[in-house]
């Protein structure tokens, strides 16, 4: 049975490039259920057949180029579908073509939920020998990834970062992305009319970029800033003109965070008719963009809304049981508490005081949460004013310094201010050190971590598994908690290599990686060798085991087409028994899949001391 089918990469054969390319239009040309957007990833994918056709090579540079305009002005998922087909010649580009391709990918990480995996991205292109431009776009990607995960302490270290890289630079127009990262994080601090005159910068330099998009993007920073300023009527012409600016230019991504805004807004300001329909508008276009963060935090204003209305329905109480795992499972704290708000005044309304009690006190323990992180991000802001006038006022400080000598030979009170002085350098001394110290331990965890995992596939490369897999195995035997060790090797995989290339054979080690975390993402998953993989996981059963092995075996991947080859993988299954080594438990689980292998491919065998199954 064919497991999943995979995609050609572009560099194999021309005529097997233009077989695949004029498939792919064939296809998009003939789906009718495709937005007319998409015809211009239909004209991309001509443009490089014709290219193909004539023998040349692609150029990476337009390539990217045209993902990003796919990426902003459409829609990530297609943008993706580009830079899939580039991968296989990034490892050969120059840095600055690298390190594009890497921070497109890490966008849409970012915009599926998974901002953790794109600031990882983002930390290893900071070790790279970066130009000032480069750089400084690094910088600000990072700072905007933060702010989504909630770490307003990263979010503010590398806008001083950015900040201090503008004098590198002689295009102005290169700290637009910086302005307006400012403008939105000095907006949260409270420092209105520091926001609104970085936001004014950006929203000025955008006007005049060769870029329409960015008047949307400064546009969208500098909206909520009017809002959290307490200026209303300001703040609500900005929303509509900024949904009006990105509607315009095609972005629907920002124009659905601005609709969220712009929703709240007229919720609190006593308009939830309004605030319902620009809600649901907001739900629609993040859902549609694949925002996942957003989606979510746009349909509780939508509730938050509904409520205000009156309107109930199991639909609306299933809804609230959703947002409540999601902002809890990702300690969304300040969304959270506001749902849990929502809840208690419903439960109020239910006349149901207890649960009323149980939701409010969800809600202080969510609100002092959250009051921890708006702690913490008035302290990092703190730092970054202190770095920014110690940028500004470097002759002054040192000519405070020369004058600090003769301040010695003053008067006891003069003397007292000297030291004060000098505490107060000795602590930023200390705090630079400090920083420089957190960077060090950073550096030396993402090098473990390269040391660690196998790069093509991401999983645990075979010394770190087996390692761990130690650690499980002793663990195990002190608490009797049921251990499995899963080996799995792909079916005919020379064949696959001998026949379509090893750019195909590598795409195939990627996807069969991708499943396995997926079907197993609680389990130790690795790399243990060329085309074979090794999942160690706990389970109550082996019909556990079994039941997500058939899972992996049954579930297609999300795209397939036409002359792929079809891939399949045998897997072999053992259980620990209680005295068992580690080599002895992998000997079993190795004959098991050699008699899956013997029997014919694709299926699983069982190993154990009573029987075993054959499927």
């Amino acid at each position: 049975m064919s497991i999943f089918p995979v995609r050609s990469r572009l560099g194999t054969g021309y005529e097997s490039k233009g077989r695949v390319l004029s498939e792919w239009i064939a296809l998009l040309a003939d789906d009718c259920r495709w937005p007319l957007k998409r015809l211009v990833l239909v004209s991309l994918l001509m443009a490089c057949s014709a290219s193909i056709a004539l023998g040349t090579d692609i150029d990476l540079r337009a390539a990217l180029d045209n993902a990003r305009e796919v990426s902003y002005t459409q829609n990530w998922r297609d943008a993706q579908v580009l830079l899939d087909e580039l991968a296989p010649l990034i490892d050969q580009a120059d840095v600055r073509e690298f390190t594009d391709f890497h921070l497109l990918e890490a966008r849409h990480l970012a915009l599926q939920d998974r901002s953790d995996e794109a600031l990882n991205r983002a930390d290893m292109l900071l070790d790279l020998d970066l130009e000032a431009d480069q750089l400084l776009q690094v910088r600000q990607f990072s700072a905007n990834i933060a702010v989504l995960l909630r770490d307003y302490e990263l979010a503010f270290d590398h806008l001083l970062n950015a900040l201090m890289l503008e004098s590198e630079l002689d295009d102005p127009a290169a700290a637009l992305g910086t302005y307006n990262m400012a403008s939105y994080l000095f907006g949260r601090v409270d420092e209105h009319d520091q926001a609104i005159e970085y936001g004014e910068r950006a929203l000025a330099l955008a006007q005049v970029s060769d870029d329409p998009n960015e008047a949307c993007i400064a546009r969208q920073r500098l909206s909520p800033v009017f809002k959290w300023a307490g200026m209303t009527e300001r703040a609500e012409a900005e929303y509509r003109e900024a949904i009006r600016v990105c509607l315009a230019v095609g972005n629907r991504l920002f124009a659905g965070v601005l609709q969220h805004g712009l929703a709240d807004l007229l919720r609190r300001e006593g308009r939830p008719e309004e605030a319902v329909a620009f809600a649901a508008e907001a739900v629609d276009a993040l859902t549609d963009s694949g925002f996942v963060l957003g989606e979510f935090e746009a349909r509780l204003a939508r509730v938050e809304a509904e409520f205000d209305l009156g309107l109930t329905s199991p639909e609306r109480d299933e809804e609230f049981g959703v947002l409540q795992a999601y902002f809890n499972e990702r300690r969304l704290w300040d969304q959270l508490a506001r749902l849990e708000a929502l809840l208690a005044r419903r439960a109020e309304s239910r006349g149901d005081p207890d649960q009323a009690l149980i939701h409010l006190r969800a809600y202080f323990d969510a609100r002092e949460q959250f009051l921890g992180r708006d702690r913490a991000m008035r302290l990092a802001y703190l730092q970054v004013a202190f770095g920014l006038r110690l940028k500004e006022q470097q002759i002054d400080l040192l000519e405070e310094n020369a004058r600090l000598s003769r301040i010695e030979a003053e008067t006891a009170a003069q003397q007292r201010r000297a030291r004060s002085i000098i505490l107060l350098l000795s602590l930023l001394l200390a705090a630079a050190l400090a920083i420089a110290l957190a960077r060090a331990f950073r550096a030396r965890r993402h090098f473990q971590n390269l040391a660690r995992h196998d790069r093509l596939s991401g999983l645990a490369n075979h010394g770190w598994f087996f390692e761990r897999a130690e650690e499980l195995l002793n663990e195990s035997e002190k608490t009797g908690r049921p251990l499995f060790l899963v080996i799995a090797d792909i079916d005919r995989f020379k064949a696959v290599n001998d026949r379509y290339g090893h750019h195909v054979g590598d795409q195939v080690l990627g996807q069969v990686s991708r499943r396995l975390r997926e079907v197993f993402p609680e389990a130790l998953v690795g790399r243990i060798g060329g085309e074979e993989f090794g999942v160690l996981l706990t389970a109550t059963d082996v019909n556990s085991v079994v039941h997500d092995v058939e899972q992996f075996r049954r579930t297609a991947p999300s795209s397939t087409r036409a002359g792929d080859p079809a891939v399949t993988v045998s897997f072999g299954i053992a259980a620990f028994q209680r005295g068992d080594t580690l080599d002895v438990l992998r000997e079993r689980a190795d004959k098991a899949l050699y008699q899956a292998k013997v029997a014919g491919r694709d299926r699983y065998i069982v190993a154990s001391a009573s029987h075993q199954a054959d499927r």
